[in-house]
């Protein structure tokens, strides 16, 4: 709704884009109609330089009239006199040098090249051009006569002159042209915000009075049409009624150009053939011919929506040609209620799917209504030559789309978060019940597994520091060797209570026994993985099953159960192996009293290089003072 309020640079953009991608579809009606007769570089070759003196325009448009054209309007401002006329020459030689050259009696268009046109302009009917300026020209002459024009007013209230530029002057013809000619027509075009010309205003006000374009003049010259009707509501001037065709215009008078496919869709005559009679003049008879220039320099070429280059004269050929064959594209006061409607409707349905739809089939919605989109612009455009704008329904639901989408996603990523701290709080219940029947059956165990999983979080923080060790142990591998610790001795379940709660000193029989409790402890997770169908790579019972397995082996390789020594045991089991031996070293069994954290430490040292990693004890002497005080802290009641 904002795009549609504010009408962005961008947006804008875009509409014109889109507007004339399908505007290169469109198709037509009847032949071209005007004849263009075109000063053009052949023509500068042949004839000099421009400007051509007025003797020589007087004579190509002798030779015009000699074909009867319905009307020829005359696309070159003829606001100044010729300075090539003799008489003007020597006055300015004389003002310059003081030199004075007496004339010999000759006829006076031999001295005037401006009253030789006119005489012309005065046999035939020309239409001649103006232009009207923001800035002070010169004073409007009384010759440039308004339109008769007569307003039909659906809304007394409504002041359509307000509408148009507010015109300072007029660069209008000589006032001996103007008197000798059939009327004038204003020039100016004007392009859109990226240079391209859409339309082209057929009327305007100046003084409180309405003016006629070139092409407008020049066809009610050529039909015999003396008077407009002005259709005017609420929103503007809607239409211009000359005889019996009605041309739809926008609130300042401007009319949609219908451009044929074709660069040079009119029948272009070189006015330098024409004056060499090289062609021949009957090709304007009865048609309308419009004079105009494209020699190189000029600057009179302008960009349309079919072609870069088109000649200015061209645009006004074409809006006489869209008027005869009535091949008129409008824009109706309606058009933008229904664009209004169509962005409603788009940003209530993209709404409404996406809150209620799944992904696939918002984005098959979304394909589906942009095709649809496109094609109703075409309809409405070829078929019924109206203009409905859908950039704004298109820009609605693509932007409804994407922040929807983002609020989508967001509020899966929300629940998601959610799943996931759901699953790690029923993942460390699932820890806590599996360490807590460990200790039903041995009630030093209890304690035991906190002390340790913090014993081995504290080496495994210390150890990272260390060369080598860096990549080995982030955040999450810590925190997993954290929660998985507290299951090192699950599988003491499996060993029976005379083995277990022996309070005195083991057989080797027994002492066979509790070692299984490696083994128990093990295939009881690999058992649960393959039932719960979950990856061990991808798994915290991964780390879980290395504790439980490898926390006995030893770094010399006389540990059990499976004798692994060095790198081969897992780096979470030799971390296990010192938080392990230090927590039974410094707590009470029943089968031994404590040892203090001195005696302990010396026992760890002394291990080191054949019971353990000689890493893990560096670790761990680092972080003894730690140690003492968990063991401290967290001792068994």
């Amino acid at each position: 709704m904002l795009f549609f309020l504010y009408h962005p640079a961008f947006v804008t953009f875009l509409d014109q884009k889109l507007y004339d991608a399908i505007h290169s579809s469109l198709t037509h009606r009847g032949t071209p109609q005007p004849v263009i007769v075109d000063i053009d570089d052949q023509s500068l070759e042949t004839h000099g330089q421009w400007p051509w003196s007025r003797d020589l325009l007087a004579s190509l448009c002798t030779v015009i009239l000699q074909a009867s054209p319905q009307a020829v309007g005359i696309d070159i401002l003829l606001s100044e006199p010729d300075r090539t006329s003799i008489h003007l020459a020597l006055k300015t030689l004389k003002k310059r040098s003081g030199i004075t050259i007496p004339l010999e009696t000759a006829s006076d268009t031999m001295f005037d090249n401006d009253l030789n046109l006119a005489r012309v302009l005065q046999k035939g009917p020309f239409i001649l051009a103006c232009k009207f300026l923001r800035q002070k020209g010169n004073s409007l002459p009384p010759a440039l006569l308004p339109l008769d024009a007569t307003m039909i007013s659906q809304d007394i209230s409504t002041d359509s002159l307000q509408r148009f530029p507010p015109w300072k002057g007029i660069l209008s013809p000589l006032p001996r042209f103007l008197k000798a000619s059939q009327g004038s027509g204003f020039v100016n075009a004007l392009s859109d915000s990226d240079g391209i010309i859409r339309k082209i205003p057929l009327i305007t006000a100046y003084k409180g009075k309405f003016y006629p374009n070139l092409s407008l003049a020049t066809l009610m010259l050529a039909i015999g049409a003396n008077k407009v009707f002005i259709k005017n509501d609420s929103t503007g001037i809607t239409s211009i009624s000359i005889k019996n065709f009605t041309i739809p215009v926008s609130s300042q008078g401007q009319m949609l150009l219908h451009f044929r496919k074709t660069s040079s869709p009119f029948i272009t005559l070189s006015a330098g053939d024409l004056l060499q009679g090289k062609i021949n003049p009957d090709i304007m008879k009865n048609r309308i011919v419009l004079i105009g220039t494209s020699a190189s320099g000029l600057g009179d070429n302008h960009s349309t929506p079919l072609d870069q280059y088109f000649l200015g004269v061209g645009v006004h050929a074409t809006a006489m040609d869209n008027i005869l064959n009535q091949n008129i594209l409008s824009r109706p006061s309606w058009a933008m209620g229904m664009e209004w409607a169509l962005v409603f409707l788009t940003g209530l349905i993209s709404t409404l799917m996406l809150v209620y739809l799944n992904s696939w089939f918002c984005t098959f919605t979304l394909i589906v209504m942009t095709i649809s989109f496109w094609f109703m612009e075409l309809l409405f455009l070829q078929k019924m030559h109206i203009f409905i704008s859908v950039t704004y329904p298109f820009i609605t639901l693509f932007v409804n789309f994407l922040l929807l989408s983002v609020f989508r996603f967001r509020m899966e990523e929300k629940k998601m978060i959610q799943r996931t701290k759901d699953m790690v709080a029923a993942q460390n219940l699932t820890i806590i019940g599996i360490t807590s029947l460990a200790a039903t059956r041995d009630k030093e165990t209890g304690m035991h597994i906190r002390r340790t999983s913090i014993f081995v979080k504290i080496l495994a923080n210390r150890l990272r520091r260390a060369p080598g060790y860096k990549n080995r142990l982030n955040n999450h591998t810590i925190e997993m060797m954290f929660k998985s610790a507290p299951m090192h001795d699950i599988g003491k379940v499996g060993v029976p209570d005379a083995v277990l709660l022996k309070p005195g000193k083991l057989t080797e029989n027994e002492f066979k026994e509790i070692q299984k409790h490696t083994e128990h402890g093990w295939h009881a997770l690999e058992d649960a993985e393959k039932i719960s169908g979950i990856h061990e790579e991808t798994s915290f019972l991964k780390v879980s099953k290395e504790i439980i397995r490898c926390h006995h082996e030893k770094w010399d390789g006389s540990g059990y159960n499976q004798g692994l020594k060095g790198e081969e045991i897992p780096l979470s089991a030799r971390l296990m192996a010192v938080a392990d031996v230090y927590d039974a070293l410094t707590s009470k069994r029943v089968y031994k009293d404590s040892f203090d954290h001195t005696k302990a430490r010396d026992i760890i040292v002394e291990g080191r290089g054949s019971h353990f990693d000689p890493d893990v004890v560096d670790a761990f002497l680092e972080e003894q003072e730690k140690f003492k005080k968990v063991a401290i802290e967290m001792a068994d009641k």
